[in-house]
């Protein structure tokens, strides 16, 4: 390749690179706030919505490698966790090495990469005294627990991450505390949520007028804010004990960054409070936000069926992480995808239990018509017991494969029956058909 087929292909990625990250909404439903959407990176990957993100470590999800996750066809995105990357050294990736080339994602994946602080599997939020004290440059901070142990981490340190990291979407730092805190603990996590969000929304402003700026910025400060003209922001909101204080924290929000971000993230749910009131803070925060942009939703979904129920209420993007625990509890989904079709006489099993004994000389699949790998390949019920009897990681990789495919086609037809005006029917039925108490 010549010299100047180079130049072409370097000025080509920047040009792609500056391409921030779109939504845009293709279905509304008519009788619930559920959505269809597109979602496009920089790098011009879609996703329609809605989806759910997988858990990964480090990277990297906890038992699928790429060349098996790429196979599953209909996932979309992973959940990437930035306190996954501190240890006692300090913050790694280094050297110029983005996220994707230090786990060995391609350049053309077609998996969108989300980032956070927050591990959604493990609520490592900020449950620890801030013993250090902040110096002016580094301003407050937030304890997490990583590999260094609790770690504190400031809006500049997360920033700085983001930048060599470079995913497509980073969520803004949100301080996140029990339901049944304190009025006062509560309110000063929703100002300093708010306060970090404005941070991030002045630190992406700096990056689009350095952007315009062009050969009149200075080196250093043209890489920096290089580093984040693909990168989308996802403005995060803290959802509190009360619905007038989470609509006004919404509306602050929105008015805030409205401009600046491509979606927004309603944090702080699945912390104690009460199945209604998580909805009912859902759907009202969700009235606030411009319908322009994604609704994510982190920690707070722990069944399919409030899958459904959070996408009644106007989500777009879920965490999945009970997925990966069923997985490691050594559990398989069977859920039927759509209980109106369905002729399935196990249909109204949701999980099945493979550490029970009744599974021992059980030569069924997982289950009958599934076509991920695990199914498709043989593997059987007795097997997969065997398995898991004898601590083989092999049963995890297998139940991870099925599980991962089954929830991940189960998005797939929640999609059809929201494009179809069928949605509030199928909730109805699934929570009928698989006897799932609210």
């Amino acid at each position: 390749r010549g010299i100047g087929s180079e130049n072409e292909l370097t000025m080509e990625k920047r040009a792609m690179a500056r391409r921030k990250p779109q939504f845009k909404v293709v279905t509304e439903d008519t009788k619930t706030s559920a959505r269809t959407g597109v979602l496009t990176t920089s790098r011009d990957v879609t996703a329609d919505t809605p989806f759910g993100l997988v858990m990964t470590r480090k990277g990297l999800p906890n038992y699928l490698t790429l060349d098996n996750l790429y196979k599953i066809s209909e996932a979309k995105g992973l959940h990437v966790c930035a306190s996954h990357f501190f240890d006692r050294k300090g913050m790694y990736p280094k050297g110029g090495a983005t996220l994707n080339e230090l786990v060995g994602l391609q350049e053309t994946s077609p998996m969108i990469v989300l980032c956070g602080l927050r591990d959604p599997l493990k609520y490592n939020i900020n449950l620890y005294a801030n013993t250090k004290k902040p110096s002016k440059s580094e301003g407050e901070s937030l304890s997490v627990d990583s590999e260094a142990g609790v770690t504190y981490v400031s809006h500049e340190m997360y920033m700085n991450f983001v930048k060599h990291a470079q995913p497509d979407l980073c969520l803004s730092l949100s301080d996140e505390v029990f339901q049944n805190s304190g009025k006062k603990r509560i309110s000063k996590a929703m100002q300093r949520t708010i306060d970090w969000l404005g941070k991030s929304v002045a630190d992406f402003d700096a990056a689009a007028a350095d952007t315009f700026e062009g050969e009149r910025v200075a080196d250093g400060a043209k890489q920096d804010s290089d580093a984040l003209e693909s990168v989308g922001l996802v403005a995060s909101i803290v959802a509190s004990s009360t619905i007038e204080e989470n609509v006004n924290h919404a509306k602050s929000a929105a008015t805030l960054a409205s401009d600046n971000a491509v979606g927004y993230a309603i944090m702080g749910l699945g912390l104690r409070e009460s199945d209604s009131f998580k909805y009912e803070a859902l759907r009202a925060m969700n009235r606030e936000l411009p319908k322009s942009h994604f609704r994510y939703a982190s920690g707070s979904i722990t069944t399919p069926l409030e899958i459904l129920q959070a996408i009644e209420c106007g989500i777009d993007i879920v965490d999945t992480s009970f997925v990966h625990e069923l997985t490691s509890a050594g559990m398989a989904m069977v859920f039927d995808l759509d209980p109106d079709a369905s002729t399935d006489s196990e249909a109204d099993d949701i999980n099945l239990n493979l550490w029970s004994d009744e599974y021992v000389h059980d030569q069924r699949i997982l289950k009958a018509g599934c076509e991920c790998y695990t199914c498709r390949q043989g593997f059987t019920r007795g097997y997969i017991h065997h398995l898991l009897q004898c601590r083989e990681l092999l049963a995890q990789v297998l139940l991870e494969i099925h599980n991962t495919d089954h929830m991940m086609k189960y998005f797939k037809c929640i999609r059809s029956k929201i494009s179809s005006g069928g949605f509030e029917r199928y909730l109805c039925s699934f929570q009928e058909r698989t006897n799932i108490l609210i």
